[in-house]
Formats: structure tokens, sequence, C-alpha cells
């Protein structure tokens, strides 16, 4: 039970109350570059949900069986995790080229963007490098930890995205003066939507 308490606790710590997007502010270029679009957002998260998942899964395993034992891991973690994470995304892309070209021509550059997305490398980093404690999380985790902590921070990473482009696109017919259309009203939105997530900074103590 306390087990199941921890993970549980992880997973909503990583999705809400550390949202990696609206209380860390990483990753924020995906956050604005595709939100304008439902389908964009949509296709965003489930990407990096893809991608965070599988590239913290094996990052972890080459730190612990590889990078670590051999001492060599503060030197080579860096570029050992980017070329792992871009070969993932290429994956992914290549996929979507072929099986849903209308998302692919949608996402554009962002999709790539994914390789050097400071949230997917963030994570992978936190999820393997001991030592780390912050925003109420100590950071260094087992296999399990490590794969619970990414899930929940892809999910927050989706919801905000999703919950913000729901938001503009409410805004795109709003009566909203015309000198604060677009990337103005866009900043506000983030900042007041940032306002909630930062309220959940004493839930269930995290």
């Amino acid at each position: 039970m306390e087990t199941l308490q921890h993970f549980a606790l992880l997973l909503v710590g990583a999705a809400l109350v550390n949202n990696i997007l609206l209380t860390r502010f990483i990753g924020l270029c995906p956050f604005f570059g595709v939100s304008n679009s439902m389908d964009t957002s949509l296709g965003m998260a489930g990407g990096v949900l893809f991608v965070l998942t599988l590239a913290s899964s094996v990052t972890w395993v080459a730190w612990n069986l590889l990078l670590d034992p051999l001492g060599v891991g503060n030197f080579l973690y860096i570029p050992s995790f980017i070329l792992v994470i871009a070969a993932l995304v290429q994956f992914v892309e290549m996929y979507l080229r072929k099986a849903i070209p209308a998302l692919h021509r949608s996402l554009g550059i962002f999709l790539p963007l994914i390789t050097t997305n400071c949230a997917v490398l963030a994570t992978a980093v936190e999820s393997v490098r001991p030592g780390f404690f912050k925003m109420g999380i100590e950071y260094g985790f087992g296999f399990g930890e490590a794969l619970v902590y990414t899930i929940g921070v892809a999910l927050g990473f989706g919801i905000a995205l999703i919950s913000f482009a729901a938001l503009r696109e409410r805004l795109e017919v709003a009566p909203v003066p015309e000198i604060m259309r677009g990337t103005p009203m866009a900043f506000i939105t983030a900042g007041l939507l940032s306002f909630g997530y930062v309220g959940l900074g004493g839930l269930f103590g995290l």
C-alpha cells in the first residue's frame, strides 16, 4: 500500500504540482508553437508521451548498466541521452509521415524540435542522476520510479498543452481588443493558467 501511494504521489507530483511547463517553465517552445490548434496539440502531446517514456527508459538502462559503471557518466550523459532522444524522434517522424501525413505537416518543425526539447532531456537526466532535490521531489530513481515519473511528466505536458490550446481556440472568437490578439493574449493566458498550477503546491503535501 505504501508503495502504491508513493507511486501515486510521484505521478501526481510530476503531472500537476511540478508541471514541467507551467510551474517549472521548461520546454515552452512547442507549448506556444503548436497550441493554436487542438489537433496539433493532441499530436504533439502523444509524440512527447511516446518519446519521453521510451527515452527515459533507455537512458536509465544506459546510465545504470553502462555509463555509471564505466565511470564516464558525468562526461558522456548529455551526448548519449541526446542521441537516444534523436533516434526516437526520427522514428516518430517517419511513422507520422507515412501513417498520418496531415498531422506530420501540421506539426512541421516542432516535431524534430522534440530532439532538443529541454523538457525531454531534463526528465531523462532527473530520472537517472542521483542527488537532485527540487520542487518537493528527490531525483535519481529506480527503474519503476523513473517510468512512473516520466509518464507523469508527459501527462502533465499533454494536459497543460491541450488545456492551453482549448483556451486559445476560445480566445479566437472572444471579444479581445485587436492590439491584444495573438501572442500578447497567449502570454497572458499562459500566465493565468500557470497561477492555477502553482496553487496546487500544497496538494497532498507535495
